[in-house]
């Protein structure tokens, strides 16, 4: 064998050997890189569900038809790049949950005359990854409230963008309201929490009783006065403190009396009156306001319930015994005390010689009752001074308290929270 055969093969034998050495080493760096990227960024979608609130809801997913969802019908989930309509006679309710629908991440209270499209809703797909949860939403318009619950071990990135170029994160739990129209969005931190708003390259953060707007191609405007919740404890984190609880009332003195307890729902409280019996019985629990709202040009009442049974047809044959009933004392322009109040039933058909629509035995300034789907989470939400008006009643000048009734004969009604916003 010749020396350049030998020097030959020697070269090829070291080029291989390097070769395999430089392979080696790579994998050995590179597969470890990539598994570890691939367990942390790799994602699953969120659980994501749609119920109609009221009325008619419209969901169109994005290779899908225009679906309607109806109040009442079950919750139906949705995806990535679906778009969710109100008109002016619905609402709806989205709720974020984990992939095993064991944890809340986000309820999405939608108004009236909404439009929104969800972009993005993912998780990690593996426990080791230390990736957020993270919910993108595009508001096109109208109002949509925010409740954000405490987060766990894993936090949230929530993120909202406006047709104005405003982008709102969502920083803590908490609530918070937005509400888009042509010229202008609204954002406000109702109660704790903090949010940052980005538009045009300037950032504002918003504290809890804070709001700001966004006007097109503008930077963020704020922070102005407050929107301020006049009641205080209306989620019932701190138990009945700040709320005055009656007895409970029994027509039949051999039946038995309900229970009134705040629960523990998901890691969120919930206020839950259950009577089993015969024969009418209420409660009440009662919380003095005692405010001046006449320099106030909002007014709004809102709450989260859910009636989980009811015996009788709608509220009684009196129309007086709705499982909830929502009542405000006030004193109007004029001077004179009034009472408003609004019911709540799931079960029975109006009848106005059975089962009326609205109580024909209370002098209040009232409307029908709401009928809301059984067994399912629901928000109402309305001007006061707004709807005073429509019913022909003078505004109110002086709040004196809110109270909470439940009433029937076999009830089971849950209050998530009540608020009385003044803006």
């Amino acid at each position: 064998m010749t020396d350049t055969h030998r020097f030959s093969r020697q070269r090829l034998a070291w080029i291989i050997l390097s070769a395999s050495f430089f392979t080696c080493m790579l994998l050995t760096v590179t597969v470890p890189i990539g598994v570890s990227a691939l367990l942390q960024n790799a994602t699953q979608a969120l659980d994501v569900v749609v119920q109609a609130n009221q009325g008619t809801v419209g969901i169109e997913g994005q290779n899908g038809p225009r679906r309607a969802v109806l109040a009442g019908e079950p919750a139906q989930p949705v995806g990535p790049q679906t778009s969710i309509w109100t008109d002016t006679t619905a609402s709806a309710l989205m709720t974020v949950m984990t992939p095993e629908g064991q944890q809340t991440l986000v309820t999405m209270q939608v108004a009236g005359n909404s439009t929104l499209q969800l972009d993005q809703a993912a998780a990690p797909r593996f426990g080791v990854s230390n990736r957020s949860f993270r919910v993108l939403v595009d508001l096109q318009a109208g109002r949509v409230r925010l409740d954000v619950p405490r987060f766990g071990s894993r936090p949230l990135e929530l993120a909202l963008t406006t047709p104005q170029g405003g982008r709102i994160d969502v920083i803590e739990s908490g609530r918070y309201t937005l509400e888009v129209s042509n010229d202008v969005t609204q954002v406000t931190v109702v109660s704790d929490g903090h949010a940052t708003v980005s538009s045009q390259g300037q950032t504002l953060v918003l504290e809890p009783g804070q709001r700001m707007e966004i006007s097109p191609d503008s930077a963020p405007v704020g922070p102005f006065d407050p929107a301020r919740d006049l009641i205080r404890n209306g989620d019932f984190s701190e138990g009945l403190d700040n709320w005055a609880l009656f007895s409970w009332q029994v027509e039949l003195p051999d039946q038995p009396k309900g229970e009134t307890t705040v629960q523990p729902n998901g890691g969120d409280p919930v206020l839950r009156l259950t009577r089993q019996g015969v024969g009418h019985a209420d409660v009440r629990l009662t919380q003095s306001v005692n405010q001046d709202v006449s320099d106030y040009e909002f007014l709004r009442l809102s709450a989260t319930l859910r009636v989980v049974d009811q015996s009788l047809g709608v509220c009684g044959v009196q129309g007086s015994e709705c499982p909830l009933f929502i009542i405000v004392n006030y004193v109007d322009d004029s001077g004179i005390s009034r009472v408003w109040q609004h019911g709540f039933f799931a079960n029975g058909t109006i009848d106005d010689n059975l089962t009326p629509g609205a109580c024909i035995s209370c002098a209040v300034v009232q409307r029908p009752h709401d009928r809301v789907p059984l067994g399912q989470l629901y928000f109402y939400d309305v001007d006061l001074i707004q709807e005073l008006a429509i019913q022909g009643a003078l505004p109110p000048r002086y709040v004196e308290s809110v109270t909470l009734v439940g009433s029937g004969h076999s009830f089971t009604t849950e209050v998530s929270d009540v608020a009385l916003i003044v803006e």
